[in-house]
């Protein structure tokens, strides 16, 4: 099993941003989120089926600012999003825009994975492959979300015996079968194993991943089958997509949050600089 990094760090652009022409052009041809352009300015998007997808950076990577921007696009294109939020901080920008339900309480987020997989296993919510009928989850933090969910249960059932949490199985159920009822994950930095799942590969559960300041560690964890590690760069936004056992570089698209609020909203088209 092998992988490549076909593109050449040096070639890409610095920056990313809504007023550039290259950028607007991909916005205005994409029928999915764009993460960026990679050389050349070569669009790269998310594949478009319902396929979960997780962001793994050090710290000051750039994961927040991806998922903000990748849940502002979702917006657009007609989606209904989750925004687990843990601590309230992360994505503020998006709190009270009309197809948000934001989640920033750990009781309140195991309420929710509770009721979605309840709604899964009464066979509701039928997908027709759109995204007007499609549900994001975005995740800012898995491994945070997966400790919070594992103490609340400790603390408020500590009698009961079970071998793990409630609202952990009920993100591994989400997480394994959520994508044919059309729920996405859109999941950043996780520290731990992926949540009620066990062993199952990364790859399995999230075939796109987006990598970046990391490590051969962070590597190892989040895309094994990468032999080659690509160079770390020092440059804000440039990332890796790791899919198909492939491996492109690309200088993430930026959103401030004023920005990524008008975008969602419609107020900003593609076409338009902020």
């Amino acid at each position: 099993m092998t992988s490549q990094t076909s593109i050449p760090v040096q070639a890409l652009r610095k920056s990313v941003r809504l007023g550039d022409r290259h950028t607007l052009n991909a916005l205005n041809t994409a029928q999915t989120p764009l993460l960026g352009l990679a050389d050349g300015d070569e669009a790269v998007h998310l594949p478009e089926g319902a396929e979960h997808v997780l962001v793994a950076t050090g710290a000051g990577g750039g994961t927040t600012t991806l998922l903000r921007t990748l849940t502002a696009q979702a917006l657009a294109l007609g989606a209904s999003v989750d925004l687990v939020d843990p601590g309230g901080v992360g994505h503020l920008w998006a709190r009270d825009l009309p197809g948000v339900r934001y989640l920033s309480r750990i009781a309140e987020i195991h309420d929710h994975l509770l009721l979605n997989v309840a709604s899964l296993q009464d066979g509701t919510g039928g997908w027709d492959g759109s995204w007007s009928g499609r549900r994001v989850m975005v995740i800012e933090h898995l491994g945070t979300v997966t400790y919070g969910l594992r103490e609340y249960w400790s603390q408020t059932r500590p009698e009961t015996q079970l071998e793990e949490a409630p609202g952990v199985e009920a993100l591994g159920v989400l997480l394994a079968a959520g994508p044919g009822f059309g729920i996405q994950v859109f999941a950043g930095n996780p520290r731990v194993g992926l949540p009620g799942l066990g062993s199952v590969p990364v790859k399995d559960v999230f075939p796109t991943r987006v990598l970046a300041y990391g490590g051969a560690a962070l590597w190892q964890r989040v895309a094994p089958e990468v032999w080659s590690i690509p160079p770390y760069s020092m440059i804000p936004g440039r990332m890796h997509a790791v899919a198909d056992r492939k491996t492109t570089a690309f200088q993430a698209l930026y959103l401030s949050d004023a920005e990524a609020r008008a975008f969602a909203r419609g107020v900003i088209e593609p076409g338009e600089a902020a």
